[in-house]
């Protein structure tokens, strides 16, 4: 049995824990990168990349990647996320993201890696 998919985080970003910690003002040491570093850990450590995941083991069974996502997660991605260089199923929410808490931060940590997917393009063009 699959793990419940909490998040979906389609992204051409290159994760990087110190860029991401940086860009969310935690200073290194401190009690936020406790917190946050275990919200960067959950997206991009212990996250299923499913991209990678098809690849390596089921691109040989099924027609194409959206085909392996409907059948085996049930979840169905659009066109947008599938262009996207890795697409994260994560299966875990720290608390300090978790919609259970009514002032979670997962806004800011989604601008966050949407503010540095954006640079690293500016750094590509």
């Amino acid at each position: 049995m699959r793990d419940e998919i909490k998040l979906i985080l389609p992204t051409s970003w290159e994760p990087n824990k110190e860029a991401f910690l940086a860009k969310l003002g935690v200073s290194r040491g401190r009690l936020g990168e406790h917190f946050f570093g275990k919200v960067y850990d959950a997206f991009f450590v212990h996250s299923i990349e499913i991209k990678q995941e098809f690849e390596k083991y089921y691109s040989v069974e099924y027609a194409n990647l959206a085909d392996y996502v409907e059948i085996v997660y049930g979840e169905i991605l659009s066109d947008d996320d599938l262009e996207q260089d890795r697409v994260f199923f994560v299966t875990w929410l720290p608390q300090v993201v978790d919609d259970i808490c009514g002032d979670n931060k997962l806004d800011t940590v989604l601008e966050c890696i949407e503010g540095l997917e954006r640079a690293q393009y500016e750094d590509q063009a």
